[in-house]
């Protein structure tokens, strides 16, 4: 079956940053592919995989990890001068940029993928803990909208969505550092408040929980305090520090 289907050794390949590995193993589910047009690669018994992406990402917000692919092509190709290299960038290989962009814009690359510097930042238990609860409360969110997908408008959904949408943003930003993101937090709390005394539920959760909503007001409005005091309190660290 090895021959067909992508095995989790193939996949971990498929994520390694190791010259070896790089851009090989791209299909998901069957690797085929793969093998016809010359992209496999078998896991080395004497290379270890190692995770990540070559260029650093810095930063634990999955949304602009994400993005973060496409926005540096849209900056080259606003960047450069030459206008074949404008179209052409977008249908390169994976890394390659133009020569006049390259030269002017250098970008941090990992040399060796077993010694590189890993991302940190300043955190304390007290802080973990405010992220696992943040993780496993969207994690529920997300679950309730799923499941109760069917029962939920248009508008609903986008107003679902964007909510947990900035969740996740704004609780990864916290994460970063970033000053901005007590204020994403603070706006996305109000919101979700407001939703709820105004519809006295939320998205139908009282159907299923009739304390639901307090429950969902109880989060957002430790939502906001969490963002508050632990923005501050890195704060004065950095100015400690």
């Amino acid at each position: 079956m090895e021959y067909i289907i992508v095995t989790p050794s193939q996949h971990r390949v498929h994520h390694a940053i190791n010259p070896e590995y790089i851009d090989k193993n791209l299909g998901q589910i069957f690797c085929i592919w793969d093998r016809m047009f010359g992209t496999f690669q078998e896991e080395l018994a004497h290379v270890a995989p190692q995770y990540g992406i070559l260029k650093p990402a810095k930063t634990w917000n999955p949304i602009r990890i994400n993005f973060q692919h496409l926005w540096r092509l849209f900056l080259d190709a606003w960047r450069t001068k030459n206008f074949w290299d404008k179209i052409r960038i977008w249908f390169m290989p994976t890394g390659w940029r133009p020569r006049d962009v390259k030269e002017k814009y250098p970008m941090d690359v990992i040399m060796d993928v077993y010694g590189f510097e890993r991302y940190r930042t300043p955190t304390n238990r007290a802080f973990n803990g405010y992220i696992i609860f943040q993780l496993v409360m969207s994690l529920i969110l997300l679950l309730f909208m799923f499941g109760n997908f069917g029962n939920l408008s248009g508008t609903e959904l986008l107003w679902y969505g964007g909510l947990v949408f900035l969740g996740i943003y704004g609780y990864t930003s916290l994460m970063d550092g970033d000053p901005y993101a007590v204020w994403i937090e603070i706006f996305r709390g109000i919101i979700g408040c407001i939703l709820i005394l105004w519809t006295d539920d939320w998205f139908g959760l009282n159907a299923y929980f009739p304390m639901g909503r307090l429950v969902i007001l109880l989060y957002f409005l430790s939502t906001i305090a969490g963002s508050i005091y632990f923005s501050n309190f890195f704060k004065k660290k950095r100015i400690l520090a």
